[in-house]
């Protein structure tokens, strides 16, 4: 899957399905900094996704501060030709309007390669 480089960040697409509504999000940033992968609010809403009692909430910290996030079951995310099912993503509000960041919860699980040479992010051998 072709990445994109704007000088400053590296991006991609995921598809996202929640409760059978299926949506794709373009320019998540590929942050091997993130422990987690996050997804916007704003940008999830579309497909139904919001706060409910019994989410788990927690604080991320990073150079701006702490922000608190909720974390919720997605049914799948896809990936290039990787499919995950029953996933759990954050959901935060990011700082400059950023849709999400792709952490390495699924990047080192998953076992995806950055290729900077190709600017192409696909799964290892392994995983496919």
């Amino acid at each position: 899957m072709k990445i994109s480089f704007d000088r400053h960040l590296i991006t991609t697409s995921l598809i996202v399905t929640f409760r059978g509504r299926t949506l794709k999000v373009d320019d998540m940033i590929i942050d091997t900094g993130s422990s987690h992968t996050v997804i916007s609010p704003d940008i999830l809403e579309e497909i139904g996704v919001t706060y409910e009692n019994g989410d788990d909430i927690y604080e991320a910290y990073g150079i701006g501060g702490s922000v608190p996030f909720y974390t919720k079951v997605m049914d799948e995310i896809q990936i290039d030709k990787i499919s995950i099912k029953n996933i759990k993503i954050d959901v935060g509000v990011l700082p400059k309007n950023h849709t999400g960041l792709l952490g390495l919860d699924i990047l080192m699980n998953y076992k995806f390669i950055v290729d900077m040479d190709k600017l192409e992010l696909y799964p290892s051998k392994n995983m496919v």
